[in-house]
């Protein structure tokens, strides 16, 4: 039996024409994947119980690990806001998304905090003093990011989202296989609850790695930009591209064995090898909507 694309889907939606909402019909239309994001955002989840009573004594170096990873998922709200700021901020599925993503890495952070306080102690510091170059960044992340991005991304135009995307993909599967490594290190409720974060990524990662592989596989511009923000200079488990001070000391703890850094080299193995063939069609928009500088007829927001 036929299946209806997408697209053909969206066009008998109230308000919609061409696939687009309160947009020209006659101009490009939005790229649609199978990720249900409605769905989603339905059935967000909400906070990870954690019985602190269960919680067993946790050893210094798998604290300092936990607390490493507990400042990443909390900060979230940075990694938000960089998105939202930019083009991408046009996309109404993806924000739709990314405001659920950001509301279920808050709980995840919740539940890891929960666990370095059980026993009624502070959460942990980072053992290194943060640098000169990290202070700087950070500034720049919390003062001058905010009005930079939108100015650029709005030249570039859509195909900065592809590159962003690219990014959470390979962010989520990273910290998804970091706590994924801390399981043999723990046990009973502390176990648990890394488990139900390790799975509860799983959505999070299905749909930047679906959103992004469209859009790569859509139009050389797009792949482009991927590749670009996948380059040698950026690092997953930076926030906005600032490092935690106990970034090498935590990442050298925490992928200890082989089998553990496997799976963070499969991170971003699927984008790396989409980004080496060449883009193809893909049901959905025809190509990205382009910058300011190109001679476009469009309004209104996207779907």
């Amino acid at each position: 039996m036929a299946t209806k694309s997408p697209q053909t889907v969206a066009a008998t939606l109230p308000g919609y024409a061409g696939g687009r909402r309160h947009s020209v019909a006659a101009g490009s239309l939005t790229l649609f994947t199978d990720f249900d994001v409605a769905a989603y955002t339905h059935a967000a989840r909400g906070r990870i119980p954690v019985d602190k009573t269960l919680v067993g004594e946790l050893a210094d170096d798998l604290r300092a690990d936990l607390g490493f990873l507990w400042r990443l998922d909390s900060a979230a709200l940075s990694e938000t806001r960089a998105l939202l700021a930019s083009w991408t901020g046009n996309e109404g599925r993806v924000t739709a998304f990314v405001a659920t993503w950001a509301y279920e890495r808050l709980w995840l952070a919740h539940a890891v905090r929960d666990l370095l306080t059980a026993d009624g102690s502070a959460l942990p510091e980072p053992l290194r003093r943060v640098d000169l170059r990290a202070k700087a960044r950070g500034w720049y992340v919390e003062r001058a990011l905010p009005m930079i991005v939108p100015v650029w991304t709005s030249i570039v135009g859509e195909s900065v989202t592809a590159g962003q995307l690219a990014r959470l993909a390979v962010q989520e599967a990273s910290l998804q296989a970091a706590y994924a490594a801390l399981l043999p290190r723990l046990d009973g409720e502390a176990r648990r609850v890394v488990e139900v974060i390790v799975e509860r990524r799983d959505e999070m990662i299905r749909f930047f790695r679906m959103e992004s592989s469209a859009r790569i596989s859509r139009s050389p511009q797009e792949a482009r930009m991927a590749r670009w923000h996948l380059g040698e200079g950026w690092r997953p488990f930076r926030v906005v591209g600032v490092a935690d001070p106990d970034e090498r000391r935590a990442l050298s703890s925490i992928f200890r064995s082989g089998d553990h850094r496997a799976r963070l080299d499969e991170a971003d193995a699927d984008l790396r090898r989409l980004l080496l063939e060449r883009p193809t069609g893909f049901w959905g928009a025809g190509a990205p909507t382009p910058g300011l500088l190109s001679r476009k007829e469009r309004r209104g927001v996207r779907p």
